[in-house]
């Protein structure tokens, strides 16, 4: 399962934003790319909050999770979170990001 879509929210100073989501399931796991459209807030700088709108939306175990970004679709990098549960909510924390291993890169830059 496939799916690709804009996702509106709101980013630092209340300021109406966008980027493009990917979202593959993969052998067991889901894997999530937020692609940076240049409106508003960007991706990295609204990380932590991305990650949980979209863990919420879809109710989804974020341990079962890859997060992603790019910019380009040439370059992508992993963001690893620590996941706290707190009153019925995911709450993403300390994002660290990485260089994506090549295989993954494919996953997200076909029709993305």
């Amino acid at each position: 399962m496939t799916q690709n879509f804009d996702h509106e929210f709101m980013g630092f100073g209340r300021v109406p934003s966008k980027c493009s989501v990917k979202i593959c399931k993969n052998d067991g796991e889901t894997l999530i790319c937020f692609k940076d459209l240049g409106i508003g807030t960007s991706v990295t700088n609204a990380s932590e909050q991305l990650a949980k709108e979209i863990v919420d939306m879809f109710d989804l175990n974020p341990t079962n999770c890859r997060f992603f970004e790019t910019y380009n679709n040439e370059e992508i990098d992993e963001v690893i979170y620590t996941w706290y549960y707190s009153r019925g909510k995911w709450e993403a924390k300390d994002p660290e990001w990485k260089p994506s291993e090549y295989g993954t890169i494919h996953l997200f830059t076909s029709n993305f």
